[in-house]
């Protein structure tokens, strides 16, 4: 399945929780910001993540605070460089692939509050 079938498996509620990957997350932001404005690509995003989640039995995974940070960067970066398809953005994008990405912008703590699941956050780190 290419991240255009996944934007819409995770739109129409038949994506497959076990087989959706932080990678996946990307390409299907990076699809649905192509597609759609800001903020109706962020919109339908976390409405599929918290979608995916739920169906998943673990809707306290969904973090609004996460998903706003990775649309926005992913925002900004397609922005300032036009490519091709997801593929190529994330081959020029792999820092986005890490884990600890957003370590540099949040503390541990901050992303694992109450709070942030529901509220897209500011940055805590400095």
């Amino acid at each position: 399945m290419n991240y255009i079938e996944t934007l819409k498996a995770l739109e129409d509620g038949s994506l497959d929780p076990r087989s959706f990957s932080h990678k996946d997350h990307l390409g299907v932001a990076f699809e649905a910001l192509k597609k759609f404005d800001f903020f109706e690509a962020s919109h339908r995003v976390a409405r599929g993540l918290q979608q995916v989640t739920q169906t998943a039995g673990v809707p306290e995974k969904f973090n609004a605070t996460v998903t706003h940070a990775f649309m926005s960067v992913i925002a900004e970066r397609c922005a300032m460089t036009e490519f091709k398809d997801a593929e190529t953005f994330l081959d020029s994008n792999a820092d986005l692939l890490e884990a600890r990405y957003l370590s540099g912008l949040f503390s541990k703590e901050l992303l694992a509050s109450d709070l942030a699941k529901t509220v897209a956050l500011r940055p805590d780190v400095t």
